[in-house]
Parts: C-alpha cells; sequence; structure tokens
C-alpha cells in the first residue's frame, strides 16, 4: 500500500470501516512509514476531539422536557392496568420510535463526527499545500472560471473585504484569492496576511455536502498543528486555518466569516 493510498483510506480506517484483508495492509504500512503513521494519529485525535464537542454541545443534547414527558408516558404504559393487546401494540410501536430515533440520532452525529474531521482535515492540508508549500497537484484556478466550469458562486468573493474592525495584531491583507483541490474536494481559497504570516480562508464548494452538518460551537481547534476556526452558513462550511495563536484565528475568523456570508447572502 502507497502513501496515497492511505491518505485517501485514513477516515474509514479511523472509522474501523476497512476490510479486516484492507486493515491488514494499511496497518502493514503504517509501521514502516512514520509520516503516514503521524498523519493517522493526528486524524484519530481530531475525530476525537470532534466526539467529544458534540457529546458536550448543549444545542445538540435532548432537551429535559421531551425526556421527562417520554419517560412518563412510557413508564405509565409499562405499570399499572394490564395491557390489553391494542394497547400493547401501540406502546410497543412508541417504543420502536423512540429506539428509531435515538439510533438515527447517534446515527447521524458518527456520520456528521466523520464529515467533519474529513473538512477540517482538508481545509488543514489545502492551507498547508496550497498557502505554504504550493505543492498542490492540481494548479488553482481564478474563482470566475471555476464558476464557468463547475458552478457555484465563488465569483462572489472577488471584492470581500475584512470587517473594518481594527485588528490587534494590525492590518489583514488579502495576497490572493483563487479555487483549489485537495484530494477531490475543492475550496473557494482567500490567502491573508497578518502578524507576517500567511492564514487562509477557505469555503467549501456547494457539492462538497456542507449543507446538513452542523458545527459544534467549540471555537478554534487544534488540528495537526494548525489552529482552524470553522463554521457553517447555509450548505457552505467555512474556515480560517492558521498557525498563529488562538485569539489571533479568532479575530481573524470575526473580521472573515461576516463579509464572506453576506457577500454569498444572494447565491
Amino acid at each position: 500500500m502507497e502513501c496515497r493510498e492511505v491518505r485517501e483510506l485514513g477516515e474509514s480506517f479511523v472509522s474501523e470501516q476497512l476490510l479486516v484483508e484492507t486493515t491488514q495492509r494499511l496497518v502493514a504500512h503504517l509501521d514502516r512509514c512514520p509520516a503516514c503513521r503521524a498523519e493517522i494519529e493526528g486524524l484519530r485525535r481530531l475525530k476525537t476531539g470532534i466526539r467529544s464537542a458534540f457529546d458536550h454541545a448543549t444545542d445538540l443534547k435532548v432537551r429535559p422536557e421531551f425526556a421527562a414527558a417520554l419517560r412518563t408516558q412510557l413508564q405509565a404504559r409499562a405499570v399499572g392496568t394490564p395491557v390489553r393487546p391494542a394497547h400493547r401494540a401501540r406502546w410497543l410501536a412508541l417504543a420502536a420510535s423512540v429506539l428509531i430515533v435515538v439510533g438515527a440520532g447517534y446515527a447521524w452525529r458518527e456520520r456528521s463526527v466523520s464529515r467533519i474531521a474529513a473538512l477540517l482535515h482538508d481545509a488543514v492540508s489545502d492551507h498547508q499545500f496550497c498557502a505554504l508549500t504550493f505543492k498542490l497537484p492540481e494548479h488553482p484556478i481564478p474563482l470566475a472560471e471555476a464558476d464557468r466550469r463547475f458552478g457555484g458562486h465563488s465569483a462572489l468573493l472577488e471584492s470581500v473585504q475584512p470587517a473594518d474592525a481594527a485588528l490587534s495584531g494590525g492590518p489583514l491583507r488579502i495576497v490572493e484569492r483563487h479555487s483549489c483541490v485537495f484530494e477531490g474536494r475543492r475550496f473557494t481559497h482567500i490567502v491573508m496576511r497578518y502578524k507576517n504570516q500567511r492564514l487562509s480562508l477557505l469555503v467549501a464548494a456547494d457539492q462538497d455536502g456542507a449543507a446538513d452538518l452542523r458545527f459544534p460551537a467549540v471555537g478554534v481547534s487544534d488540528v495537526e498543528g494548525f489552529r482552524v476556526a470553522s463554521t457553517h452558513d447555509g450548505p457552505r462550511a467555512m474556515f480560517v486555518v492558521s498557525s498563529l495563536d488562538q485569539s489571533d484565528v479568532q479575530e481573524v475568523a470575526r473580521a472573515m466569516f461576516g463579509p464572506v456570508s453576506r457577500a454569498l447572502a444572494g447565491a
């Protein structure tokens, strides 16, 4: 197995979704490749962190009043008067519905965790290989050309600027705007400069399936040595990626997420 295959299968590997034979081949590669081993460990830590954020996100928890009402209904049907066949059928139907809802919620959370982890990984990798080392296999293209070739509304960000509020570290300058691809995922990419370092504002394209994701409110995440601020706005996921401190990344995110959202509002 080659390093490229390991990167492609990494998410499925940490989610334990691979066949036994494929897992064995991948593990054999990790035993002799420190770089891939470090990347898989980083992906595993990222996924664990996102899952923890979901578990502690108050807006994703079952409302206490709903849980209390449901408990009361189930107890009322489980004790007291004998249960007639018709009532038993209704109780079983209710219990089955509860299990389906709980199971669907757990499955949705796990899918969201996996997809958000994959998005964060790709955003960080795009920043690293496009904005820093310029090693993307496919050359970036202008935003208007990306819209013509692939659809979307990237060109609406051609003139977007940071919010007027002054940042504590001085001016935030936009260096470049383009559309680029990492591992098959297309991003609208605004490269910026702040405190003498390059940062990336990345917007996941509509076709990348960000519409049904809900990012937990976890502030700035540490991902593979970088700090990432993330949010979603309708069908798009947005990221600010940098090696600056958490407070700096939060400032840049506040300066950019609003103007980007407003520019795309009419799309």
